[in-house]
């Protein structure tokens, strides 16, 4: 199935729509894509956007609002394991507003092939049309991904193509042989390298798009997170509060963030301005906004202390 320039399934049939489904680990620029991707696209009144968050708090949501897709968030789970039944559920209610395009961002440690697995559900399977898999890399990450065990190789291998982002941070003659390697866990994948998952409509546009059930599974595995297994327990919460931070205290904090609190993304006001922040292993992206508000934050990462970390948050405030 094709879409035209503006978005436009120019063959509906009886199919509900084509999938498009963005993976890619903890901050490697899944949102970033989604958004160049609804940039691209004139009408998008039929186009539904379901995004997955890895915690109670709806981030990425708020990012997408404005462009004219319907948004949907499926929060406080993992799109690949607690959060299936949701998922379903959502499809079935999203099947009678039958749209042109569903765009699914998973959560950065899911496996795609768990949610293409809903997909080959006989109520699903002759509702999809074709599907495609894109999986964002973080090309700064990738001499340490052994370190997360087995899910940046599991999305990579599910993927019709992968986008080696952020390869701004890495020496250039480095690019090159990250292609090779990736190109070595998934032959039939296309692979780019992008800054800021820029690429262009027409690479988007020619994916080898398939039926669900044709989709290529690499088995069954366990997620291996070193020594614990799936038992490292990624876990994610969430902090809200009405009042401003200390400025040069809520710095400090960022900057001492342990390894293993891998991910913050959010809201944060700092005395009487407001700031959209994008912490990804050890760096942190402030982009100043003009409008007010509270702080929403929300956390990924292993085998933290949850408590203790919201305690230094409180101690930070104004």
């Amino acid at each position: 199935m094709t879409f035209s320039e503006n978005g436009a399934n120019t063959d509906m049939g009886d199919a509900f729509a084509e999938v498009v489904l963005i993976s890619g680990f903890l901050g490697a620029g899944k949102t970033t894509f989604l958004r160049n991707i609804l940039k691209w696209s004139g009408d998008l009144s039929r186009t539904a956007v379901l995004v997955n968050e890895f915690g109670t708090i709806g981030i990425d949501g708020g990012l997408l609002e404005g462009s004219g897709a319907s948004v949907v968030e499926l929060a406080n789970g993992c799109i690949c394991c607690s959060m299936q039944g949701d998922l379903i559920q959502t499809l079935e209610q999203l099947k009678d507003k039958r749209p042109r395009r569903l765009l699914i961002e998973a959560t950065g440690v899911a496996d795609p092939t768990e949610i293409l697995a809903v997909f080959n559900l006989l109520q699903f399977r002759k509702q999809i049309k074709a599907i495609s898999v894109v999986t964002v890399v973080e090309a700064d990450l990738w001499n340490s991904k052994a370190e997360f065990g087995t899910f940046i190789d599991d999305q990579i291998r599910a993927a019709d193509l992968v986008l080696l982002n952020k390869v701004d941070l890495v020496p250039q003659g480095a690019v090159p042989e990250i292609l090779l390697e990736i190109k070595e866990i998934c032959s039939s994948c296309s692979v780019i390298p992008t800054h800021y998952c820029q690429i262009e409509s027409e690479i988007f546009s020619n994916l080898n798009k398939s039926a669900p059930f044709e989709r290529r599974t690499h088995g069954s595995h366990d997620h291996n997170m070193g020594e614990g297994g799936h038992d490292m327990a990624y876990v994610a919460f969430s902090f809200e509060e009405e009042g401003a931070f200390r400025e040069k205290c809520f710095h400090r904090l960022m900057a001492s963030m342990p390894a293993n609190l891998y991910r913050v993304k959010g809201y944060v006001l700092l005395g009487e301005i407001r700031f959209f922040i994008n912490h990804v292993g050890g760096k942190t992206e402030w982009v100043e906004l003009a409008e007010r508000g509270h702080t929403t934050l929300t956390f990924v990462g292993w085998r933290v202390d949850e408590q203790e970390v919201i305690a230094e948050l409180k101690a930070c405030m104004a």
